[in-house]
């Protein structure tokens, strides 16, 4: 027989560890690429140049 009570605490628990793995994911890939731009600037002797966002192509509507 299933645990109503079980699931819903494996549930929360499930979530819970998500959003962590989230944040502390996406805390290392700050610290990566703060790392990255310090030694950039050390070794070139000026900041390096930002990647910029490709706008996607609009279509015409036929």
């Amino acid at each position: 027989m299933k645990n109503p009570a079980m699931s819903l605490w494996l549930s929360a628990a499930n979530q819970a560890a998500g959003w962590w793995l989230g944040t502390a994911t996406s805390m290392a890939r700050r610290q990566q690429q703060l790392a990255m731009a310090e030694m950039t600037r050390a070794a070139i002797g000026k900041k390096p140049a930002r990647k910029r966002k490709v706008k996607p192509k609009r279509r015409r509507p036929s």
